[in-house]
C-alpha cells in the first residue's frame, strides 16, 4: 500500500511539473516578445512617432492578450488617445479664439461700412464761377476772301 500511494504521489508531482514546465514553455516566449513589442513601442511613443507606437501596441493585445505586456499595452493605448484628445481639444479651443477674433473684425468692419453708406457724402462747397473780364474792342478787319483759280483747261489729244 506504502508503495500504491507513493506512486500516486510521484504522478500527481511529476504531472504539475510538467504543467508548470510546458505552460512555462508556452507562456515565456510570449511574455519576451511583448514585453520586447512594448518597449518598442514606448520607445516610438518617446520620439513623437505616435502612429507607429498605436500599432505596436494593438499588434500585443492581439498577439499576446493574456501577458503582462498586453495589459500595459492597453493602459498605454488609453493614455496615447487621451492625449491625443487634449492635443486636439487645445487645438480647437486656438481655432476657436482665432475665428471670433476675426467675427469680431469682420463686425467692425460691416458697421463702419453702413456707417459710411448710411451717411449722406457731404455737400460740395457752392463753387463762384468769374466770367473772365472782357479785353478792350478792337477794330476787327475782315480780310477779302482769297480768289480762287481758274480750273485749267483739259487738253485733248487726237489721235491720228
Amino acid at each position: 500500500m506504502k508503495v500504491r500511494s507513493l506512486l500516486i504521489a510521484t504522478a500527481l508531482v511529476s504531472s504539475i511539473l510538467g504543467a508548470t514546465a510546458g505552460y512555462l514553455v508556452l507562456t515565456v516566449p510570449n511574455d519576451l516578445a511583448g514585453g520586447a513589442l512594448l518597449r518598442q513601442a514606448r520607445d516610438s511613443i518617446k520620439a513623437g512617432q505616435n502612429a507607429d507606437a498605436r500599432s505596436k501596441l494593438a499588434r500585443i493585445v492581439q498577439q499576446y492578450p493574456r501577458t503582462d505586456a498586453a495589459a500595459a499595452a492597453t493602459v498605454a493605448l488609453a493614455e496615447l488617445e487621451d492625449a491625443e484628445r487634449q492635443k486636439l481639444g487645445s487645438e480647437l479651443a486656438k481655432v476657436r479664439r482665432e475665428a471670433a477674433a476675426q467675427k469680431q473684425e469682420l463686425e467692425a468692419v460691416t458697421q463702419k461700412v453702413n456707417q459710411l453708406t448710411s451717411t449722406p457724402p457731404p455737400a460740395a462747397a457752392p463753387v463762384t464761377v468769374t466770367a473772365p473780364e472782357p479785353e478792350p474792342a478792337k477794330a476787327v478787319v475782315k480780310k477779302a476772301p482769297a480768289k480762287k483759280p481758274a480750273p485749267k483747261k483739259r487738253r485733248t489729244r487726237r489721235r491720228r
